[in-house]
C-alpha cells in the first residue's frame, strides 16, 4: 500500500482558539492508486489547471472538490487524519508534556543490560528535548498519526485487500530548508517509539482475517524480538510486529512531483478548514469526509482530535462536526 501524508498549519501556538493544525494521510492500496490520480487530473481539469500543475484547496470550488471527494469515497483506499487547536493548549502545558516524554524515554536506559539498548534511548531522548516547541507539537501529532494508520490500515486491509498489506510505502511531504531538522528527528524517533507502544498497548489482530503478506513482511519470528525491546517493556514477548520493517520505505518527497501526496494536501486543508467552519456547507463537506475515514474503536471518532492540555475538551462547531464525519465513516468489519 501507498501512505500518502502532508499537514495544514504552521504548528504555531496561536492566541485565539480555532486555529486548527492538520497532519493528514490518504492510504491507497496498489489497485487502486491509478483511479485516485485520475481523481485528481479531472479535479485540475475541472479547476482549469493542468495535471503538471499543482492545485491547492483555495484553486478549487465547493462543488469541485465535493465531487472530487465523491470519487475517492469509492476507491479501496481510506484518510486518517490528527488534528489539534493550538489556540487551546496552554503554553507551559506543551514544555511540560515534552519533558515529560523526555524523562519517561530516559527511565528505560538503566533498564538496559546491553549497549545497544542504552544507545538508542539516550539518542531518542536528546532528540526529542532539543525540538523546538512547534516542531514538538507537529512530532507528537505526526507520530499519532503514524501510529493510527499502521493499527487501523492492518485490521481494514486484512478483510478487503490483504496482498496491499506485504508493503508499507510511506511518502511525505518534504518542505523548506529548516526542515531537515524535523525529518530526521521524525525518522529516527518513530520507528522506536511506535515499536515500543505496540508493545505496551497492542493492535487487534483478529483470528480468520488474511493477515498472510503482513506476516511474511512485518512479524518477528520467535525468538527475534530485540532484547533490549523486551528490556524497555519489562515484558517477555516472543513475537510482535516489526515497526522498523513497516517504516523502512519512508520518504521525505516533493508534493509537485507525487500526486498521491497532492491528495494529501488537499485532504489535510479540507480537514482543517472545516473544521474551522470556513465553506458555505460544512456538515455536507463533513460527511463527504467521513466517507474516506474509518470507524474508530468507540468511544474515539473517525478522526483524532488532539490536546496537550489536559483541561481542555473540544466542544460546540468543531465537536458537531467531529460527531458529522463520524456518522459517516466507513465500517471498519465487514
Amino acid at each position: 500500500m501507498f501512505i500518502y501524508v502532508d499537514e495544514s498549519g504552521s504548528f504555531v501556538q496561536a492566541p485565539s482558539e480555532n486555529s486548527w493544525n492538520v497532519v493528514a494521510a490518504y492510504v491507497v492500496a496498489e489497485p487502486s492508486r491509478r483511479h485516485a490520480e485520475a481523481a485528481l487530473r479531472e479535479l485540475k481539469v475541472a479547476a482549469g489547471y493542468k495535471f503538471s500543475n499543482e492545485v491547492k484547496l483555495k484553486n478549487v470550488t465547493e462543488d469541485q472538490l465535493g465531487t472530487f471527494l465523491d470519487k475517492l469515497s469509492g476507491l479501496k483506499a481510506v484518510a486518517f487524519a490528527s488534528c489539534i487547536d493550538l489556540g487551546t493548549q496552554d503554553p507551559q502545558a506543551i514544555c511540560t508534556h515534552q519533558t515529560s516524554q523526555v524523562e519517561k524515554i530516559r527511565a528505560n536506559g538503566p533498564r538496559m543490560n546491553y549497549e545497544e539498548g542504552r544507545s538508542m534511548i539516550e539518542d531518542l531522548a536528546n532528540r526529542v528535548e532539543k525540538l523546538s516547541p512547534q516542531l514538538y507539537i507537529q512530532m507528537v501529532v505526526q507520530v499519532d498519526l503514524l501510529d493510527q494508520v499502521h493499527r487501523a490500515s492492518t485490521l481494514y486491509f486484512s478483510q478487503r485487500v490483504p496482498a496491499t498489506l506485504g508493503s508499507f510505502r510511506w511518502r511525505i511531504d518534504e518542505k523548506n530548508s529548516s526542515r531537515p531538522i524535523f525529518e530526521q528527528t521524525l525518522r529516527h524517533i518513530a520507528p522506536p517509539l511506535l515499536q515500543t507502544k505496540s508493545l505496551n498497548e497492542p493492535a487487534i489482530f483478529v483470528r480468520g482475517f488474511d493477515y498472510s503478506h503482513y506476516d511474511r513482511a512485518f512479524q518477528f519470528a520467535p525468538g527475534e524480538m530485540p532484547t533490549y525491546l523486551q528490556e524497555a517493556t519489562g515484558a517477555e514477548i516472543d513475537s510482535g510486529s516489526n515497526l522498523g520493517k513497516v517504516l523502512k520505505d519512508f520518504e521525505f518527497v516533493r508534493s509537485h512531483d507525487v500526486p498521491g501526496v497532492q491528495i494529501a494536501d488537499l485532504l489535510a486543508s479540507t480537514f482543517r478548514r472545516v473544521l474551522r467552519g470556513d465553506f458555505s456547507n460544512p456538515q455536507g463537506i463533513a460527511r463527504k469526509l467521513g466517507r474516506l475515514t474509518l470507524q474508530g474503536a468507540k468511544p474515539d471518532p473517525s478522526i483524532k482530535l488532539i490536546t496537550m492540555s489536559d483541561e481542555h475538551n473540544y466542544k460546540n462547531g468543531p465537536a458537531h462536526i467531529v460527531n458529522v464525519i463520524d456518522r459517516s465513516a466507513r465500517a471498519m468489519l465487514l
